[in-house]
């Protein structure tokens, strides 16, 4: 059973954020454990749609935002129904479609972010169980 726990938020505050090139680009705010991501209005919708990631970019503040990267990815999961994120760092994280959809048309405020825990790997070998990162050690049958 996995847990999903809460890492952030995802909202639409309406501001712009300036790419490399000086140009102004609408984005959703994401913020993962407090640091401040943005993904490109456009390139969500595209995702939305199931076309393409979006990039996930760093976001930093002068006078006005920037953008500053790519952190990550974004895209829809297989089954449709959240908008999953991967972060270059590390790091997995969710979001629900129909939240989200409510937050980019400002129904709501905010959608929630959830980490996705890594996977744990456990093999079992002779009713002994070996954790990923531990070595394998052999049973000879005597």
């Amino acid at each position: 059973m996995t847990i999903i726990s809460k890492a952030g938020y995802v909202q639409q505050n309406g501001y712009a954020a300036l790419d490399d090139e000086g140009m102004p680009k609408q984005i959703a705010d994401l913020n993962i454990h407090g640091i401040k991501y943005a993904i490109r209005l456009d390139e969500l919708k595209e995702a939305l749609y199931g076309h393409q990631p979006a990039r996930v970019e760093r976001v930093f503040q002068n006078w006005q935002q920037y953008l500053g990267g790519i952190a990550g990815l974004a895209r829809v999961s297989r089954s449709g129904k959240a908008l999953n994120i991967e972060l270059v760092e590390g790091g997995r994280y969710t979001v629900a479609l129909d939240s989200l959809v409510s937050a980019l048309s400002r129904r709501g405020v905010y959608a929630s972010v959830g980490e996705i825990p890594e996977p744990t790997s456990v093999w079992d070998i002779r009713g002994r169980k070996i954790a990923q990162g531990q070595q394998t050690i052999p049973v000879h049958a005597t």
